[in-house]
């Protein structure tokens, strides 16, 4: 009782010159305009605390986590009772909500640490799967077995996403973090006033990437409450983080929304930064498709992530390798201001020889390179044979890219080969083992291969089998 009495304390002291009767935090100019009645609490680079007051009622808290301005999240766990890393076969020992801000405070841009994933008394918890870093922290379920509906949230360096969970999905993903909670479908007890934590993600600009993780935190609320709070932030998917003793939030050491129960795991948040000068990949034509002999169309969106304003001849897009004889930059017309995003686009000479090109560009101020990361645009040249199955390779490609695979290459080159291979069994089952088979597909290797690195294309051959 006496330290539940000592935290009430501490909170009290620290929200009084909080309240926004007094002097709250001023928003950046990058923090999002928070639905009404919600002010900023607490507020670093790329990460804004939101509360709303509920007169005779406890508070609301929104943590709004802009992955695009590099905030991170990091899993933490209660050590296992192997005492290791490993944490695949072990469960973790459940420990304070303060021992995990202690920890996770070592780092200097900590700002948060949330409960969860975690459901007090379920016998599911040991299967709600964790991924910190690419490593495995805790094993999800199994496809067979009988569990409520299950969500994964897949966090990437500068994007994440909310999808149903699979066995092979969660083993599979190419994310950094990801953590497995329940569908808002479910229902923890819908119609309860009771503590919850749940989390969402977010596409501001509507580009088609969730940039942004929204996570809300109370004391005492419905669940479709909670629900609705994040879809007035604009969360366009939401998980069930934690409920009861477990859906807890300590930011900058703050208890805003605490509990004596112990917790197996919690996340932490750490800010980002904002540098003078930056530049992401809003969207850009990754995988254009077309037939030998013809050019592709090729559009590159870009944002000014940065501080400063970009002035023409001063920012660029440069060519890094093999321009397609486009020249070695690109130039912005106007200026573009922090947060806007301009437009650079291309049509490329034609290329001769089936094949997958490569092309490498890069936002650069005074020749030297702003962006996030390399932007890559890999052009797929068709045989003849095949140019009008053009519109069914892009539709693959783009649901290949939906799901984030890694080996996009080996799969168009796998689906050029295979169309090949049908159009010979359409003509003679057996055609595979017939000497013009081989002849044909050692004639497209020749010709893929007799230039490789010809007019500096970088280019992939099919492979015969």
């Amino acid at each position: 009782m006496q330290k539940i009495v000592l935290r009430i304390l501490l909170l009290f002291l620290v929200l009084i010159p909080l309240s926004p009767v007094t002097n709250p935090v001023a928003a950046s100019s990058y923090a999002q305009q928070p639905p009404p009645g919600f002010y900023p609490l607490a507020e670093a680079a790329a990460v804004t605390l939101y509360r709303k007051e509920y007169p005779g009622g406890t508070p609301d808290y929104v943590l709004v986590v802009n992955l695009a301005q590099h905030a991170a999240l990091q899993v933490l766990t209660g050590k296992t009772a192997a005492d290791d890393d490993s944490g695949t076969e072990a469960a973790f020992t459940p420990q304070p909500m303060d021992t995990f801000w202690e920890q996770f405070a070592n780092n200097q841009d900590a700002f948060c640490v949330i409960g969860g994933p975690y459901f007090p008394n379920m016998p599911f918890n040991d299967r709600l799967g964790l991924k910190s870093d690419g490593v495995l922290r805790r094993a999800g379920a199994s496809s067979g077995e009988s569990l409520p509906a299950l969500l994964m949230l897949e966090i990437w360096n500068d994007a994440a996403r909310i999808s149903p969970y699979t066995e092979t999905a969660f083993q599979q993903s190419t994310a950094r973090v990801v953590i497995v909670g329940l569908s808002p479908q479910e229902n923890r007890q819908s119609q309860a006033f009771i503590s919850r934590s749940l989390a969402g993600v977010q596409d501001r600009d509507g580009d088609g990437t969730y940039e942004s993780v929204l996570f809300f935190a109370s004391k005492t609320t419905r669940q479709a409450d909670a629900i609705e709070v994040l879809r007035s932030f604009g969360a366009s998917e939401i998980l069930l983080l934690a409920d009861g003793e477990a859906a807890q939030i300590n930011c900058q050491g703050v208890p805003y929304v605490f509990a004596e129960g112990r917790l197996p795991a919690a996340l932490g948040i750490a800010a980002g930064f904002i540098a003078d000068y930056e530049s992401t990949l809003v969207r850009h034509s990754e995988w254009p498709v077309a037939a030998e002999g013809e050019s592709v169309k090729v559009e590159i969106v870009v944002r000014n992530n940065g501080s400063q304003v970009w002035q023409p001849g001063e920012v660029y897009l440069a060519n890094l390798r093999n321009d397609w004889g486009v020249g070695s930059r690109l130039e912005i017309n106007t200026p573009v201001a922090p947060g806007q995003t301009t437009v650079f686009s291309f049509t490329s000479q034609p290329f001769e020889r089936p094949g997958v090109y490569t092309s490498q560009w890069a936002v650069q101020r005074e020749g030297r390179n702003i962006s996030t990361r390399p932007i890559l645009v890999n052009a797929v040249i068709l045989p003849e044979e095949l140019a009008a199955r053009k519109q069914e390779l892009e539709a693959q490609i783009h649901e290949w890219a939906r799901q984030k695979l890694e080996n996009i290459e080996e799969l168009i080159l796998n689906w050029i080969e295979s169309q090949i291979r049908r159009g010979f069994d359409r003509i003679c089952p057996s055609a595979a083992l017939l000497p013009g088979f081989a002849l044909l597909a050692g004639w497209v290797n020749s010709r893929l291969s007799r230039s490789q690195k010809e007019n500096g294309y970088e280019k992939h051959t099919f492979r015969s089998r």
